[in-house]
């Protein structure tokens, strides 16, 4: 059987073109762990100095050239200083003349004060690295000790005998840093940076934080904002705020969450509390993924609505 000439040429050609593709992607994927990498970093990552230690956080100054003050960001349980709302909200209010810290939070409640701390890199989850750690102790124990030689009874009096080598000194004992002196310290950076107006955003647990921070920190704040927050622990209220407190909710939120924040809506209007308002963001879930630009907007205009309206008022 004969092949056509330019058949034959063809074939050719379309073989070369394969091979220099497959080199094309070969060096496409050598390059792609370096290129997720960059992207891992985190904008601003600045590690927040606490006494003699050092936390994960992340400060971006405002870029509007019209300073508006500053915001600390607390993210929600199992999450980052990156991530959801807080994440969205730090990377974009400073083009509104904010300035945002964002810090890691380890423990939100006063009884996991007592649990050992978790580390700064890690995600917020440390139940499974705890079993995993005590887990690998016990293994570690175990065969240690199939190991060790069991006692001969026929040992010689002069090796009982022996002077002990002096114990070696013990290691300091690693002190956790609880969440209050997080909050104080990110609270304090802001102070001495001069900021006029301070605010408090939080998301799910970290709004409650946020909440209960207004009574245990001696920086005046100037507002908060709760994203998805659900039920307040018992001891945590509102009611009793005098700043102005902003809830809001997204409508793909879980129930229990509408129903906690429904609640607190007709309770501060029961008081008449008329610092307080609820903003539904419809559409929105936990992560805003597709409502980014609005969850910005509208916390960029609330604040400029409380701080911000009078002032460049004609």
């Amino acid at each position: 059987m004969r092949i056509h000439p330019r058949l034959f040429i063809t074939f050719l050609m379309f073989l070369q073109c394969m091979t220099l593709q497959a080199g094309a992607l070969d060096e496409t994927s050598a390059a792609k762990p370096q290129i997720l990498r960059q992207d891992s970093i985190t904008k601003g990552y600045e590690p927040l100095a606490v006494g003699d230690q050092t936390i994960a956080s992340a400060y971006l100054p405002q870029t509007l050239g019209i300073p508006r003050g500053a915001i600390l960001l607390l993210h929600d349980i199992n999450e980052h200083i990156d991530s959801a709302a807080i994440g969205i909200l730090r990377r974009q209010l400073p083009g509104y003349g904010w300035n945002t810290l964002s810090i890691k939070i380890i423990r939100f409640t006063e009884a996991s004060e007592q649990e050992p701390p978790a580390t700064e890199e890690g995600a917020a989850v440390v139940d499974e690295a705890n079993s995993a750690e005590q887990a690998e102790t016990d293994e570690a124990a175990a065969t240690e000790a199939e190991n060790t030689p069991a006692d001969n009874e026929n040992t010689e009096t002069a090796d009982t005998t022996e002077t002990a080598e002096p114990a070696e000194p013990a290691e300091a004992e690693f002190t956790a840093i609880t969440t209050a002196q997080r909050l104080d310290a990110a609270l304090l950076k802001l102070q001495q940076e001069g900021h006029e107006n301070i605010v408090l955003i939080g998301q799910g647990a970290g709004g409650e934080l946020a909440l209960k921070t207004l009574n245990e920190t001696a920086v005046p704040v100037a507002a908060v904002i709760m994203i998805n927050t659900g039920e307040l622990a018992e001891g945590t209220s509102m009611t009793e705020t005098a700043i102005p407190i902003l809830e809001i909710l997204g409508s793909r939120q879980q129930d229990t969450i509408k129903q906690a924040v429904l609640q607190r809506q007709i309770q501060m209007k029961t008081e008449q509390k008329t610092n307080y308002q609820l903003r539904q963001v419809n559409g929105a879930a936990h992560y805003f993924a597709s409502s980014s630009r609005r969850l910005t907007n509208l916390v960029h205009g609330w604040l400029y609505t409380q701080f911000f309206e009078e002032e460049d008022a004609p």
